[in-house]
Order: structure tokens, then C-alpha cells, then sequence
């Protein structure tokens, strides 16, 4: 047995002549039923394993969940490291806290001390406890996790009157506003400050957040103005004036920018108008208003995968590059500031202006698609529109009252930073490189296969080296490439089993060769 196991390794490890690859070729092609079923078997129990363990991790992962909606650990001491991180002066009553669903608040300082309160009188303590120098009267700053903003909400009316809150997601926090008298008071997360986002569903909440803290690059924004007659196509980068150095606005007909959007893919369109339900209304430099379907660009910019904001003006629509009544040239107002800001959240901020504060809200909008609303304040005024329409005439600058904003979601934009190579999905590049590595653990098996399929070149059937060495190096790459990736669910297992075969049967041939016989005499 061990002979002919010996004489198939050799045979492996040698070049093979012309007869011996058609009938190793032969005999690979009779085996491959056989090394079907035997992938079949060495796969189904591991797929059962997987569901197994699937499974398992699930019940794992849930009862986990639980947990951390109990105590929160990991998020509080995220609290704590934000606290810590706070500028030196800013010590005075800041401190971490999370309630838990027992109605249990926790407060840790920066010095990493805790105190834990249960009742109105240990409430009153905290300040004291974990402020030993401070005056009594201090006022409390705190920054709470998003466990106790979404989960424990009703635990915030134990807190001391006039105490500060903040929420902390992730690296950041935000200044809590409340707005109204319980039970229906409401809570908003001030991201900048004209800018707010509601407290109401954590997930719609996260991703608001999210997009707000997303960087933008100033060579992606595109500014559109919509006259009919212009060019019917965009150019794939926007266009800069060489004097001014400033980018130009893109003009092109109305009815021709939901065709065009596949030439900007990826990039952020500015669009003006006015939006009477589905309608955009625009004004061009000449001629009465034209209307374009919302839903259409919308259902266009998700095809071409183009992040598009709609500026609402309560005044006349005129689009950016125009004239006004008095020959002003017709400018989005702090557009220029916008440019230079590095985050969406300044972006729309300064968009917004100081004097108008917007609340943004997110909604899915699509296949990995999410739409943001950023609608004026409650408490803004009826007079802002007024003042808007003024301010648009006379200054010729275009004042957006709100804005609608459909861009690629949070999920759908973290997959695209994980592609190693663009346009390839990170779910199968991700499979595809665990492939490999797997692969590499059957690659005496599989670089078996692969001589037997593509026999090793041989130097003197090429005119040069030049020819060789570029077969050769075409040849290694197809079986890194493709070869071994793809027989790795087999080759690997097959290898596997026969190093343990061989490391079984290790004991058993080194007893024959102990107890075998000297060598019969020629």
C-alpha cells in the first residue's frame, strides 16, 4: 500500500510527457464524480454546522442584546471616554450617566468614580459625592448614553431641575433640546445650531446622524441650473473658472436632467425650485415657470446612484447664474461657505443660515437609498418665508426655507468604503479572499490537479525565454487566480484528511520498519 502511495507522490511531483497528461487527464475527468460526492459530503456537514452554529449565535447575540439593554457597560464607559476627552476647564458637574429600566441612574466622573442613585434623596447626593470640592448649588452637565435617551426616557424627570443634557453617539454628542410639557414632550439632538434631529425612532435617528456626520467632498457638489434650451447632457467633473477659481454652475435643459445624471455618478446635485407637492417649479432667465415631476428625478437619481439635494425657495425660483429684477447675478445664499465645509452637517448648516433653524428628519427612500427633510422649527415664525422672498429679491441670493435631500443610505455607503475594487460587491470580494486563504491550505492537492489540467511548460517547445517566462507567470496566475479559489472547498478538506491519514498511520510504518528484515542477498 505504502509502494503505490509513494509512486503517486512521485509521479505528482515530475513533469509529465504528452501520454502521461492525456491520461492523467482521463483519469482526473473519470475521478471527478467521485470528487463531487466527496466535496458533497466533506460540504453538507459543514453547512449543517453552520446553521448550527447560526443558530446559536443568534440565541447568543440575542440574549446579549438583552443584557446591554439592561446595563449598557460598553456604552457608558463610551460616555465616560468622551467626558475624559472634554477640555480641562469644562470639570464642574460633567459627568457621564445612564439610567437603567430599574429606574437606577449611574454617574461617573472624569476621575472614573461612580455613584449610583435610586431614589430622590441619593439623587440629591450625586452632585456632593463626586464633586467633594464643588459649590452645592452646582449645576449638573450631563452626557447621557442613547440607551437612556430611547429606552429609559421616563427616568428623566428624576433628574435635578436645570440640569444639562447631552447625548453621546459615537465619537460625538449633542446638546438635548426639549420642547413641550409631558407626556407629549418632545426631544431633539441639536447637531449644529440651527440644526436639530428628533429623538423619536432610534434607527430613523442613527442614520439621520449619521448622514449629518458624513464627510462630502467640494468636487463631488455639482450646482444645477435647469433653463430650457441649454445643453442636454453634463460633463462627468464640474467645470472651474480660471479667474475666480470657483466652480462654475452646470446649466441644462429641464426636461433633459434625468437622462443626464448617468454622466455624474456618485456625485451630489444641487437643484433650485419651488416644490408644490410633486411638483418642482423652476424659473428660468426668460420665459414663463416650468415644472418637473419630484418623483422622476428621485427614481433617477436612485438609478444612476447621484446624491440629490432640492433647495425649496418660498420666493420666486430663479435658478443660480441668472439675473434678478435689479441685474444681480442670482447666487445661492452661503452656497460659497458650504463649499468649504468638510461635513454634511456644515454643509446644510450653512445652507440653512444663522437665522433659520431647520429639523432634519430621515426615511428610507428606496433600495439602499435614504431621503433627509430638513423643514423649519416649530418655534421659526410665519414671517421667515416673507423674509425670504425679500431678502431673494433684492439681494438676488436665493434663500432655501427648507430642503430635500435623497442620498445613498448609511449601509449602502459604508459597502461602497469597504470595496477593495470599485464595482465589485465587498460580500464577494470578501468571499473571494477567504477562498484563497482556504485554497492555500490544499494547495499540494489542488497543485496536483493543476498539472494534470495545465502540464508545466517546457523551455525548448518556445522560440526565446521571453515566450517561456510569460506562459509560465500566465499559467500561475489562472491557478492563483481562479483554479485555486475554486477547488479550495474540496482541495483543502481532501488535504486535510490525508495529513491526518498520514499522521494516524505514522506509528504503523515506523513499527514495520523497525520489525522488517534485513534485505535478502542478490
Amino acid at each position: 500500500m505504502f509502494a503505490k502511495k509513494a509512486g503517486y507522490d512521485r509521479s505528482m511531483a515530475m513533469p509529465l510527457s504528452p501520454p502521461r497528461v492525456v491520461a492523467g487527464s482521463a483519469a482526473l475527468l473519470s475521478a471527478l464524480p467521485r470528487l463531487a460526492l466527496l466535496a458533497g459530503l466533506l460540504i453538507a456537514p459543514a453547512t449543517a454546522q453552520a446553521g448550527w452554529l447560526t443558530k446559536f449565535t443568534g440565541a447568543a447575540e440575542e440574549a446579549a442584546s438583552k443584557i446591554a439593554k439592561k446595563a449598557s457597560p460598553g456604552a457608558l464607559d463610551n460616555a465616560v471616554r468622551h467626558v475624559r476627552a472634554l477640555p480641562s476647564e469644562a470639570n464642574a458637574g460633567v459627568l457621564a450617566a445612564e439610567a437603567s429600566q430599574e429606574g437606577h441612574w449611574r454617574f461617573v466622573n472624569k476621575a472614573g468614580e461612580t455613584y449610583t442613585a435610586g431614589t430622590p434623596d441619593e439623587m440629591k447626593r450625586a452632585a456632593s459625592v463626586l464633586f467633594p470640592d464643588a459649590k452645592p448649588d452646582v449645576r449638573l452637565t450631563l452626557y447621557v448614553t442613547e440607551d437612556t435617551m430611547f429606552l429609559n426616557r421616563a427616568a428623566l424627570k428624576e433628574l435635578p431641575k436645570g440640569t444639562e443634557l447631552n447625548v453621546v453617539v459615537g465619537s460625538e454628542s449633542y446638546r438635548v433640546l426639549r420642547r413641550g410639557e409631558v407626556p407629549s414632550e418632545r426631544f431633539y439632538a441639536e447637531v449644529r445650531p440651527n440644526l436639530a434631529v428628533e429623538m423619536a425612532d432610534r434607527t430613523l435617528f442613527d442614520e439621520a446622524v449619521w448622514q449629518l456626520a458624513r464627510r462630502i467632498a467640494e468636487s463631488n457638489v455639482r450646482i444645477i441650473a435647469l433653463e430650457p434650451g441649454g445643453p442636454p447632457r453634463l460633463a462627468s467633473t464640474r467645470r472651474i473658472d480660471p479667474s475666480s477659481k470657483r466652480a462654475l454652475v452646470d446649466t441644462i435643459d429641464p426636461a433633459s436632467l434625468t437622462a443626464a445624471m448617468g454622466a455624474v455618478r456618485g456625485q451630489t446635485l444641487l437643484v433650485t425650485g419651488r416644490v408644490e407637492r410633486d411638483l418642482l417649479l423652476v424659473q428660468p432667465s426668460s420665459g414663463p415657470e416650468k415644472s418637473l415631476l419630484v418623483r422622476d428625478l428621485v427614481k433617477a437619481a436612485e438609478d444612476a446612484d447621484v446624491n440629490l439635494v432640492l433647495l425649496h425657495s418660498a420666493s420666486t425660483p430663479r435658478q443660480p447664474g441668472g439675473r434678478n429684477w435689479f441685474w444681480q447675478k442670482v447666487e445661492v445664499r452661503g452656497l460659497e461657505t458650504a463649499l468649504q465645509r468638510p461635513r454634511m452637517a456644515d454643509f446644510l448648516a450653512a445652507l440653512a443660515g444663522p437665522d433659520r433653524r431647520l429639523v432634519v428628519s430621515a426615511a428610507p427612500d428606496g433600495a439602499g437609498r435614504t431621503g433627509l427633510d430638513l423643514r423649519p422649527a416649530a418655534d421659526a415664525g410665519p414671517s421667515t418665508d416673507v423674509l425670504a422672498e425679500l431678502v431673494s429679491g433684492v439681494t438676488g441670493k436665493v434663500v432655501p426655507v427648507s430642503m430635500h435631500a435623497h442620498v445613498r443610505s448609511a449601509e449602502r455607503q459604508q459597502e461602497l468604503d469597504q470595496r477593495l475594487i470599485p464595482g465589485v460587491p465587498a460580500d464577494f470580494q470578501v468571499g473571494y479572499l477567504l477562498l484563497v486563504l482556504l485554497g492555500l491550505l490544499g494547495v499540494p492537492v489542488s497543485l496536483a490537479w493543476w498539472r494534470r489540467l495545465w502540464p508545466p511548460e517546457v523551455a525548448s517547445e518556445y522560440a526565446g525565454r521571453a515566450g517561456y517566462i510569460a506562459a509560465r507567470t500566465i499559467r500561475a496566475l489562472v491557478f492563483l487566480v481562479v483554479f485555486l479559489p475554486l477547488t479550495a472547498p474540496v482541495s483543502a478538506p481532501y488535504n486535510l484528511l490525508r495529513q491526518i491519514y498520514e499522521a494516524v498511520m505514522a506509528p504503523v510504518r515506523w513499527w514495520r520498519w523497525l520489525t522488517r528484515g534485513p534485505a535478502p542477498a542478490a
